[in-house]
């Protein structure tokens, strides 16, 4: 991982940074290559902008909350919809961030901890599979993301002037994660034990902190559905029917 940040992240970056475990470890582990700037989008009073601020303290770098309102919040999903053609409110929800520090950031390199979930076994379902079946979903899981989910989001960045670099998908990363036997991705510190063990010897608070899901963490989701709640309709029709 460390190969990829050095080449791809040179001067100053700006990192999606939700302050949790696969944010704050991938920060720790550039801050030695390249100027970072962390970025936390949410509502007000959201868990991402609590942690997000909590580790950027501890890691000593310089944060920027970026607030949501509603009406951004209408702005970017109109976007994704009509210039990205995503059209799912769940796929929505999680891209929004992205979508938002976009248009936001000055910087024209972003790093993004994207992967670490599919590579290190941190979606809750994962939990209740055999070893045989983890391992056929992780790797099916990566191969989506890797065609699907990463494709869009460089689209998205570039369409900004941008370039995304998410170094858990750098492809030595990929093979050395997905030869770790399935056991040995939970353990005592819970789910991602190999990324929590790394965190923990770097003194991070992270390395213990559970799982929140980007569309969750920022308050997006809740605000599109209550949003929707509104206007009496469910999420899709929402989506449907924001106005650009």
């Amino acid at each position: 991982m460390t190969d990829s940040l050095e080449v791809l992240s040179k001067g100053r970056t700006a990192v999606l940074f939700s302050g949790g475990l696969d944010s704050a470890l991938l920060t720790a582990l550039a801050k030695s290559f390249c100027e970072l700037r962390l970025y936390t989008v949410g509502y007000p009073g959201c868990h991402d902008l609590k942690a997000g601020g909590k580790a950027a303290e501890e890691l000593g770098l310089p944060w920027e909350p970026i607030l949501i309102d509603d009406d951004m919040l209408c702005g970017a999903v109109a976007y994704l919809r009509d210039r990205m053609g995503v059209n799912d409110p769940v796929t929505i929800s999680f891209e929004v961030p992205l979508y938002i520090i976009c248009a936001k950031v000055p910087e024209e390199v972003l790093l993004s901890g994207q992967g670490a979930d599919e590579l290190f076994g941190g979606y809750a379902r994962y939990a209740s599979m055999s070893p045989e079946e983890l391992n056929e979903a992780r790797a099916a899981d990566v191969q989506r993301l890797l065609f699907d989910g990463f494709l869009r989001e460089v689209r998205l960045a570039r369409g900004f002037g941008k370039t995304l670099v998410c170094p858990y998908l750098d492809l030595n990363v990929i093979e050395a994660a997905l030869s770790i036997p399935s056991g040995e991705l939970f353990g005592e510190l819970g789910n991602k034990q190999p990324l929590r063990l790394i965190a923990q010897g770097m003194g991070l608070t992270s390395a213990k902190a559970p799982k929140k899901a980007a569309q969750y963490g920022s308050g997006v989701m809740k605000a599109m559905k209550r949003l929707a709640s509104a206007k009496g309709s469910d999420l899709g029709e929402w989506v449907a029917g924001v106005k650009a």
